[in-house]
């Protein structure tokens, strides 16, 4: 049986998601799926669509049905669902590297210095198959000083920070609080937005972030030492450059604590999705193992350890074989206690009534907040 259903307390329903939506089929997949349809298990079908939908795991879902299992498609009721997310995925996909990779060229025109992030450099680098991962925007990572070059290459190929109308038409510019907010709290730029009529995109993003940590963390790390290390790559069909093995591993899991934490994720309930557990594992796997002998140090050095042990934990819970023990127990901090709570980011640290594996799959979680989260987001 693959590491991934291995979970206890889950609901049937669960375990199949997490079988169904590997990454890298083989044959302990294969055997878990069909042992779990053989077993003739009742299972709640709209709970487990919307949790394929919620987790972002409907696209691998979809690759895997129509392509690791063509003769045993009624382990799902309208499997075509998910094997239709896949290919409109794939498509979306083809369409933002198109023009994430104008972005890249221009960006290289320009000599600004950046490192691509997250969702298009693991499509690139980590994933065998980019349809099965569904991306958002272009992260890219620069100088501070940089700032407005890039910010000139993106207006002058027609992106403007903004939100997109009710009609997705044009780019309505931030209110005022909204860009003092951003300007004093966070590590990035406001998004910049480009419309398109193309319906399965509604318009492109690009995220310009200036720092790896919130400003509420503990820890740092000089971009410009960051960006000394980033590694030349093809991504988007362009030669660009992404962050090494290690900074890659780090990025994620910051992102992923900060994204677990936060008052305004939870809300919106994209605190917990199963895809980024799935990108700390992934990446976890190519990493080389001098690489990852590195991290407890490198976490120590830079004072993440709480936040590298917090994702590769979950993720361990989830996948045990991917997380190696001896780096959990190398990296596991004092103190315990910050696993179960959220709301660090916006200063009012609260603890979770529920454990981990509770939670993921509860879509209603977000009912045991005490308040809404303060960051302005119009």
């Amino acid at each position: 049986m693959t590491s991934a259903v291995r979970a206890t307390g889950l609901r049937p329903e669960a375990r199949l998601l997490l079988a169904l939506s590997a990454p890298r089929w083989d044959a302990a997949s294969d055997h878990a799926v069909r042992q779990w349809s053989d077993a003739g298990v009742l299972a709640d079908w709209p709970y487990f669509l919307d949790q394929a939908l919620t987790q972002q795991v409907i696209c691998a879902i979809g690759r895997n049905l129509g392509r690791h299992l063509p003769r045993n498609r009624s382990v799902l009721p309208h499997p075509w669902i998910y094997s239709a997310a896949y290919e409109a995925n794939a498509r979306r996909n083809r369409s933002l590297f198109a023009e994430f990779g104008r972005i890249l060229l221009a960006l290289n025109e320009r000599g600004v210095r950046y490192a691509v992030r997250k969702g298009p450099s693991l499509c690139a680098l980590v994933y065998d198959d980019p349809g099965i991962r569904r991306m958002s925007d272009l992260d890219v990572l620069v100088e501070r000083e940089s700032l407005d070059a890039a910010g000139e290459v993106l207006t002058e190929l027609g992106y403007a920070q903004g939100v997109p109308s009710a009609n997705g038409t044009r780019v309505i510019p931030h209110e005022r609080k909204t860009k003092l907010f951003w300007a004093v709290h966070l590590n990035n730029a406001l998004p910049f937005l480009r419309t398109t009529t193309e319906p399965e995109v509604r318009w492109f993003e690009v995220d310009l972030c200036f720092d790896l940590f919130q400003k509420r963390s503990a820890g740092g790390v000089e971009v410009g030492v960051v960006l000394d290390r980033a590694r030349p790559a093809v991504v988007c069909g362009e030669p660009s450059f992404v962050l090494s093995p290690l900074d890659q591993l780090l990025d994620l899991c910051l992102h992923l604590y900060k994204e677990a934490t936060s008052y305004l994720s939870i809300t919106q309930s994209r605190d917990l999705t199963l895809q980024r557990f799935l990108d700390v594992k992934e990446s976890i796997r190519v990493t080389a193992p001098a690489d990852l002998d590195r991290l407890p140090g490198y976490a120590d050095d830079l004072g993440a350890r709480r936040e590298l042990f917090f994702a590769l934990h979950h993720t361990g819970l989830l996948y045990p074989d991917a997380v190696p023990a001896d780096l959990l127990a190398r990296l596991e901090p004092d103190d315990l206690g910050y696993l179960d709570e959220y709301g660090e980011l916006e200063g009012r640290p609260t603890r979770w009534k529920r454990g981990f594996l509770d939670r993921l799959f509860d879509p209603d979680r977000w009912t045991e907040l005490p308040g809404a989260s303060s960051i302005p987001t119009g």
